[in-house]
């Protein structure tokens, strides 16, 4: 039995003893063990014609094609797809915020189970190549603040419902940055150089599934993606929660 299996046993007993509750409604969720109603699933803002590329919508005008946008091809990001499901909008704001300020851990379930889903809705998509899931990593002094790395939290459920291997050391941030928050494009980059290492021993030769929970820019995954490609990861995939559309 693969783990995938096992773990989805696990979640179906789980779910009759503790039924999952809305994180938004807190009515029912969905069985066996997705907290987030149909109701409430079905009102959350998503990416209109997105991007396979970088994950922004697609503008039909500027010749948007499968392979990039005119935006992202002007930008030679060096990884190959962007799966974002939802616009980083209000409620996903308040959930993405309630996960990291608050320790509202199972939005990291709700998260990664969605995110999964929309992957499984693309066939042919690069994750199926992927042996390894790869979370964003935080700087030491802000995983000792915070106590949890939720990029990590989301991918240990997205390695789970996949059964790909979960490498947490294969990325590390050896450089504390300024807040991204009000800088420019180019000032974003210069505020990352040199952020991220990769571990050529955990990710060379193997293609990475880099989990982040919000991708507003693209600044820091090109950053932490560039960083993988260096120490030999033969591809990266992007996957987040969220894509801010207006950057």
């Amino acid at each position: 039995m693969r783990r995938s299996q096992v773990y989805t046993l696990i979640d179906r007993c789980a779910g009759w003893v503790l039924p999952p509750r809305c994180v938004l409604c807190r009515r029912p969720g969905q069985p066996p063990a997705y907290d987030l109603c149909a109701d409430c699933e079905a009102e959350i803002p998503v990416v209109p014609d997105p991007c396979r590329r970088c994950g922004l919508p697609r503008d039909a005008e500027a010749g948007a094609s499968d392979h990039g946008c005119a935006q992202c091809r002007a930008l030679d990001l060096p990884y190959s797809r962007c799966v974002a499901p939802w616009a980083y909008e209000f409620p996903v704001t308040q959930l993405v915020q309630a996960l990291k300020y608050q320790g509202a851990l199972a939005n990291a379930r709700v998260f990664g189970t969605c995110m999964v889903a929309q992957a499984l809705r693309e066939q042919a998509d690069p994750w199926q190549r992927a042996a390894l899931v790869v979370p964003m990593p935080l700087h030491p002094s802000r995983l000792v603040e915070r106590g949890f790395n939720q990029s990590h939290e989301i991918a240990r459920v997205v390695s789970r419902l996949l059964d790909l291997r979960l490498a947490g050391p294969g990325l590390r941030r050896i450089r504390s940055t300024a807040p991204q928050v009000g800088l420019s494009r180019r000032e974003r980059a210069g505020n990352l150089s040199g952020a991220f290492a990769a571990d050529s021993s955990v990710v060379a030769g193997q293609q990475v599934l880099l989990i982040d929970d919000v991708v507003t820019t693209g600044s820091t995954v090109a950053t932490a993606a560039q960083a993988l490609l260096v120490a030999g990861a033969s591809g990266v995939v992007v996957w987040a929660l969220a894509r801010a559309t207006q950057c």
